[in-house]
C-alpha cells in the first residue's frame, strides 16, 4: 500500500469516528426496497429502510388518514441508519395496496399489520402510528399485546378535537383541483407549524397524492370501532411525540393521555412543529424515536 493510500484510509477513519462521537447511535449501511406482500385477502406495498444487520430489529409503522408511507420518507433511512428495519405499510387502497374497505373496523386493520408481519416471518416488533395510523397502532397493541416490545404514536389525537376551522383538512386531503397555492394554504393552517420553512411545505403538496375511497374506509373503521376499545393502547410501554403546533392533533391529546398511564408513557413535544412533525423535525422525531427503542428492545 502506498503512503498516500494509508494518509487516505487514515483520514477516513478519523472522520468516522469523529461522526460516530458525535451522533446518539452507531450509524450503519441501509437499504432501501419496495415489497409487494400477498396476505390472501388482500396485498400491500411496503417501503422499507434497513440496517444491513441481521439482527435488525423491525419496526412496523403506519401513515395518516388516506396518506402512503412517503410520510416516513425522512425518517426511514434515519432508523435505519441506527441498525433498525423501519417497515411503513400503504393502507388498504393506497399505492397499489388493495383490499375490502367497507364495513370494516379498526381491528380489521390491526389484523393487516399481524397478517404482514407473518408472512416475513417476523414474531415481535416495535409499532408506530402516524396521525390516523396511531389509532390502527393503538387498537394493534391492545389486540396483540404479546407481538410488540413498544408503541409509538406520532401527532396521535383522538381525545380532543381538532382546534382548525371545520372542512379545511379534509379539503387539502381531498380536492384535487385545487392549486399549488391553496395547497400550502391549508397545509400551513392544519398540518404544519407557522414557523416551518415554505420549502418543507411546498415539497409536501407537491407531493400529495389522493386516495379518497381509503380516507373514506379508515373513517368508517374508526366510527365501527369504540373508542374505549383501542384508546389505552394495551399496556406495554408507550412514546408519544407531539409537536406544540398540532391543531389536528392537539399537544392536550399528549397531556391527557400521560396523566393517565404515566410511568409507561413518554411524552415528547418537539417545538415549532405541527402535525407534520417527523417532515417538519425529522432529525429530532428520529432521535426521540432511537432513544426510546434502545431502552425497550426486543
Amino acid at each position: 500500500m502506498t503512503a498516500p493510500n494509508k494518509l487516505y484510509i487514515m483520514s477516513f477513519l478519523l472522520v468516522v469516528l469523529f461522526s460516530i462521537s458525535l451522533s446518539p447511535v452507531n450509524s450503519q449501511t441501509a437499504s432501501f426496497e419496495e415489497l409487494l406482500i400477498d396476505v390472501g385477502y388482500a396485498r400491500f406495498v411496503t417501503h422499507v429502510w434497513a440496517a444491513e444487520s441481521e439482527d435488525a430489529e423491525a419496526i412496523f409503522a403506519l401513515p395518516g388518514s388516506g396518506a402512503d408511507v412517503s410520510r416516513y420518507k425522512d425518517l426511514g433511512p434515519i432508523l435505519a441508519d441506527a441498525g433498525y428495519q423501519l417497515i411503513a405499510i400503504n393502507q388498504r387502497g393506497i399505492l397499489g395496496s388493495n383490499g375490502n374497505l367497507e364495513k370494516i373496523t379498526l381491528r380489521d386493520l390491526a389484523n393487516d399489520v399481524i397478517e404482514i408481519a407473518d408472512k416475513m416471518g417476523i414474531e415481535k416488533f416495535h409499532m408506530a402510528g402516524w396521525a390516523f395510523g396511531n389509532r390502527t397502532s393503538r387498537m394493534l397493541a391492545t389486540a396483540y399485546p404479546e407481538r410488540l416490545a413498544s408503541l409509538i404514536l406520532i401527532a396521535a389525537g383522538g381525545l380532543v378535537p381538532p382546534l382548525t376551522t371545520p372542512g379545511e383538512l379534509a379539503k387539502l386531503l381531498d380536492d384535487q383541483t385545487l392549486s399549488e397555492d391553496e395547497k400550502i394554504h391549508l397545509a400551513r393552517r392544519t398540518m404544519f407549524s407557522p414557523k416551518t420553512d415554505i420549502s418543507i411545505i411546498r415539497d409536501y403538496v407537491q407531493g400529495l397524492t389522493y386516495w379518497p375511497e381509503a380516507r373514506k374506509g379508515q373513517s368508517e373503521a374508526n366510527k365501527n370501532t369504540p373508542l374505549e376499545e383501542w384508546a389505552a393502547g394495551g399496556k406495554g410501554p408507550v412514546l408519544m411525540i407531539m409537536g406544540k403546533n398540532d391543531l389536528t392533533a392537539p399537544i392536550e391529546n399528549g397531556y391527557r393521555m400521560k396523566a393517565e398511564h404515566g410511568e409507561r408513557l413518554t411524552l415528547i413535544t418537539i417545538d415549532d412543529a405541527g402535525h407534520a412533525v417527523g417532515l417538519e423535525k425529522p432529525k429530532e422525531v428520529a432521535e426521540v424515536m432511537i432513544r426510546f427503542l434502545q431502552k425497550h428492545p426486543i
